[in-house]
């Protein structure tokens, strides 16, 4: 072998151990990069994975609270229902009373709605084809000052208006309902619940 064949091989040898180290130390640093990589994918997952069972959780928990409030709402309803179909049974037994009860408890609240001055009494006509004798003369035995006269039938259900100048005083069953109506729920509720 000649002095050139000698270089030659000498410089193939050479440059195929430097290609051979190039190829070697490329292939470390695509290991590293394809580590790197699935390191920062495993990474990503682990957090992609986390965010979604957090979201998940989130998601049951408004479900959970949607769910309990409307839950609460329907109970509410209904025990506003139940209450208010109970008033309404109570209001109609109140109203078949027989007359001796029923004009007793008109005649208490006249006595507690009146005024010193000289005033009507309303009743519906149903409730004027029943007032016993004597009603309206037993009411204002009890009362202060000019006491009450009988007057015109009323378009109510049950109970009566006092009529005082231009004032009324609405004492019909339903209107003293409506205006305690709260309160009547909330007693109601208290007992029933």
């Amino acid at each position: 072998m000649s002095g050139l064949e000698k270089i030659l091989s000498q410089i193939e040898y050479e440059s195929n151990d430097r290609c051979k180290a190039i190829v070697e130390e490329a292939e470390k640093k695509a290991q590293s990069i394809i580590n790197e990589a699935n390191e920062k994918a495993q990474k990503l997952e682990l957090e992609n994975k986390e965010k979604t069972e957090k979201k998940l959780e989130d998601l049951k928990q408004v479900s959970i609270s949607s769910a309990d409030f409307a839950k609460s709402k329907i109970i509410l309803k209904s025990k506003l229902e139940i209450i208010d179909e109970m008033l309404e049974k109570s209001l109609d037994e109140l109203k078949k009373l027989p007359d001796e009860e029923y004009f007793e408890i008109i005649k208490e609240l006249i006595i507690k709605n009146s005024k010193a001055k000289k005033g009507v009494l309303r009743l519906s006509q149903k409730d004027l084809n029943r007032l016993p004798k004597g009603f309206a003369e037993e009411v204002n035995s009890k009362l202060e000052g000019d006491g009450i006269e009988l007057g015109k039938p009323i378009d109510i259900n049950g109970g009566f208006v006092l009529v005082y100048d231009d004032i009324d005083i609405n004492c019909s069953f339903d209107a003293i309902a409506s205006s305690k109506l709260d309160e009547l729920r909330d007693a109601l509720n208290a007992l029933l619940f």
